[in-house]
């Protein structure tokens, strides 16, 4: 059995690493901001986050993260191949 001082000095890590756990931050929405994205949507449905924010001059991170945590995100229409069309089988 090894101290977990002896192994941390071994493999070259600080003792601290092992027992640090993150604390989980409380998320602050500018409620201000919310309302007019809200608005904003509600003019320009399909706009994302990226144009949201150039309409109203904003940085896009909070816009981005508002419309994460409201649920406002617009999806992306998967992009990809098509099912190929059935065709006689070919006799080549």
């Amino acid at each position: 059995m090894v101290s977990l001082a002896k192994l941390c000095r071994w493999l070259g890590l600080p003792q601290r690493s092992l027992y640090y756990r993150p604390k989980a931050r409380q998320r602050v929405i500018n409620a201000d901001l919310a309302t007019r994205v809200k608005l904003t949507l509600e003019r320009f449905p399909t706009y994302g986050y990226r144009r949201l924010a150039c309409v109203l001059g904003e940085n896009r991170k909070p816009i981005q993260r508002i419309l994460q945590l409201k649920g406002w995100q617009v999806r992306k229409r998967p992009q990809g191949f098509r099912p190929r069309a059935r065709s006689l089988p070919s006799v080549a």
